[in-house]
């Protein structure tokens, strides 16, 4: 990176490996062994990978009641020296496309699969909605309406008279819905 003179502070580097993502190291002590990313530093380049570059750190006693401890770490490594590893299994350089929402993703630069998470769960979640939109349709015609059944036996009880009682009068207390009167 080189320094400038006018700005002191580095400027961040564009990095293509991001936090979470699986990769393969190329090159150093671990070469061969396969870690999830746990930070990245644009600023230096470089990533800490999971069970990658292990150091052990001493830690000496500061006061009679504390132990001295050596304590294993893992340490970064430069992002030259790493390569994400792809769902097709293959160690792999990231290429950029732009989808048809114009959304810019993370590619696999062999087998063209979308490296981003966020895209693919966004993905797989309209599927899923869309999936879930025809089962609904599906449903609503496979259900009859009860309205209708309840029509008819609505019409069906109107058809039916109830007789009236003996007495022409009606007694005290009753309605005309209780008479069977319309």
């Amino acid at each position: 990176m080189k320094f400038d003179k006018k700005n002191p502070i580095k400027q961040a580097n564009n990095v293509s490996i991001r936090k979470g993502d699986t990769v393969v190291v190329l090159a150093g002590k671990d070469k061969g062994k396969k870690g999830k990313v746990v930070g990245v530093d644009p600023v230096a380049n470089t990533c800490v990978v999971e069970g990658v570059n292990i150091v052990i750190k001493h830690q000496k006693a500061r006061s009679a009641q504390q132990k001295s401890e050596r304590t294993k770490k893992a340490a970064p490594i430069h992002i030259s020296n790493v390569q994400i590893l792809c769902k097709c299994g293959k160690a792999t350089r990231v290429a950029h496309k732009i989808n048809e929402r114009g959304v810019k993703n993370r590619v696999c630069a062999k087998c063209n699969e979308v490296l981003d998470k966020k895209f693919v769960k966004t993905k797989e979640k309209a599927k899923d909605d869309v999936e879930d939109k025809k089962d609904a349709e599906e449903e609503k015609k496979d259900v009859k309406k009860p309205l209708q059944r309840r029509e008819v036996k609505h019409t069906a009880d109107v058809k039916i008279k109830k007789p009236l009682s003996t007495s022409s009068k009606p007694s005290a207390g009753t309605t005309h819905r209780k008479m069977g009167g319309g």
